[in-house]
């Protein structure tokens, strides 16, 4: 049997999904049928699934935000997306994600089951090419190295896609910390994300949020410069990135438990 979640924030139409389609008779098992993203990306990293059949409108977190999500944690996942929403935007976003089809509503139980019987019979017949048959929810995670410095002690990474995703990330933010305006949008947009997950897989990994770690990056550099006493100050608020000095300061005490002039007066 193949696993499906559903995601789907309309409680009737999520009911005809789960009664109206003859799952078991196309070798489908439901893992479940939730009403937001957020329900959804939880379930699935409870229990691995071979297809996700998602609305796109949903409460917390929309379908093609968790479809990044779920693809994320398991790079093999079908998508099938289900929806109202027929603007070509959705819809080139859905191409970009390798989206398996996308059904519009009113949903039509036949065209669900024509969709899902031939992502189930793709999916038979790559695993029965690569020797995978018996195992249709097989899922090969790896577990990784610390990321740098950043990842809690004894804690290992995600699975080698998110890992390299966060990499990516928390290397723009390095190599960027001190332009006054870099924001999470900056790096989402550089790892081709959407904000929301790309803040919620840098946490997951690194227990920082994307705007904690450019403070982090920011305030370890002033720490440096703070041990040079020819630099003033109001030099090293401006290289790391600060308008205001006082911003700073407090900034710098947060991360330190120092002013930058104690700080100074300790160390330099």
């Amino acid at each position: 049997m193949y696993k499906m979640l559903i995601a789907e924030d309309v409680r009737t139409v999520r009911e005809t999904l789960v009664h109206a389609i003859p799952w078991a008779k196309m070798g489908v098992s439901l893992i479940g049928a939730v009403g937001n993203g957020e329900e959804a990306l939880a379930r699935l990293k409870d229990e691995d699934a071979d297809l996700l059949l998602t609305d796109i409108g949903m409460p917390k977190m929309n379908g093609l935000e968790l479809i990044e999500a779920a693809q994320a944690g398991n790079p093999d996942i079908r998508c099938i997306i289900l929806s109202g929403l027929s603007e070509f935007e959705h819809a080139r976003k859905a191409i970009r994600l390798q989206v398996t089809d996308y059904v519009l509503k009113p949903v039509d139980p036949a065209e669900i089951e024509r969709v899902v019987s031939n992502a189930v019979k793709e999916i038979g017949q790559e695993r029965q090419s690569a020797g995978r048959e018996d195992h249709p929810s097989s899922q090969n995670e790896e577990k990784l190295p610390h990321l740098a410095d950043l990842l809690p002690p004894g804690e290992e990474g995600g699975n080698l896609k998110k890992k390299k995703l966060v990499d990516q990330a928390v290397g723009y933010v390095r190599r960027n910390y001190a332009r006054r305006e870099l924001s999470l949008s900056d790096v989402a947009a550089e790892v081709g994300l959407s904000e929301k997950y790309m803040n919620l897989l840098v946490k997951e990994v690194t227990g920082s949020t994307i705007n904690h770690l450019i403070i982090r990056f920011r305030m370890e550099e002033a720490a440096r410069l703070l041990k040079d006493p020819a630099v003033r100050i109001y030099e090293i608020c401006d290289s790391v990135g600060y308008a205001d000095l006082d911003h700073f300061r407090e900034s710098f005490k947060k991360q330190h438990g120092l002013t930058p002039t104690e700080y100074r007066n300790r160390y330099s």
